[in-house]
């Protein structure tokens, strides 16, 4: 592993985004043995999916070798901490106005940023410098982003239809959540974009650019 990609590995690591990072998982843990002790079990099983997923990267890192910058981990952190956490065992979704827009907005963002390691993760085996256009790589990301946006809409449609759920609020809600989901991906899109046009390198890798 090179030391360009070590150093893009421990980018934006300090004592600030450390602290916020061990607190996420921290107030889920605290809560997580309130509902225990309070025998609130369904509670107990939903905190418990959100704290393990709140570890997935660090096992990709331990078992699989799947090296995820520290800033992304915090973001995937941080989207699980929001999303499911304050959104669902909070009740966000139900009391803060938009929190559903704001992280299909948001997930737009991570999932973009997904795209430049998922090229990088796909390629690993590649020696030298990658030759892949900027405009090629950031429409991948685009994509890439919107399609999980649509398999999730799918997901939402399919349990509400077969096991009652109300995840969906009718073909508009569809679509806003779609759109933000957009708007978060070309945003994230064009600023790697002008970021790769600089720099000559690939986001949060270690790959330089014909």
């Amino acid at each position: 592993m090179t030391q360009n990609y070590l150093d893009n590995l421990n980018l934006y690591r300090n004592k600030i985004t450390l602290l916020i990072y061990k607190l996420m998982i921290a107030v889920v843990l605290i809560v997580l043995v309130r509902f225990i002790l309070r025998g609130e079990w369904e509670l107990m099983l939903n905190t418990s999916f959100v704290l393990g997923l709140m570890f997935v990267p660090s096992l990709l890192k331990r078992y699989y070798e799947i090296f995820i910058p520290f800033i992304v981990r915090l973001w995937i952190v941080s989207f699980i901490f929001f999303t499911l956490f304050l959104g669902e065992i909070g009740r966000f979704y139900a009391n803060v106005p938009l929190w559903d827009k704001f992280l299909h907005f948001e997930s737009g963002f991570l999932i973009s940023t997904s795209g430049y390691i998922l090229i990088y993760l796909l390629n690993n085996h590649h020696k030298g410098k990658l030759q892949l256009s900027p405009f090629f790589i950031t429409i991948f990301a685009i994509s890439f982003s919107l399609a999980l946006g649509v398999v999730w809409e799918v997901i939402e449609f399919a349990a509400d239809s077969y096991l009652n759920l109300t995840w969906q609020n009718g073909n508009t809600d569809t679509m806003m959540d779609l759109i933000a989901d957009g708007v978060g991906a070309i945003i994230l899109g064009l600023i790697g974009y002008l970021w790769m046009n600089k720099h000559k390198r690939l986001p949060l890798t270690p790959w330089e650019m014909k």
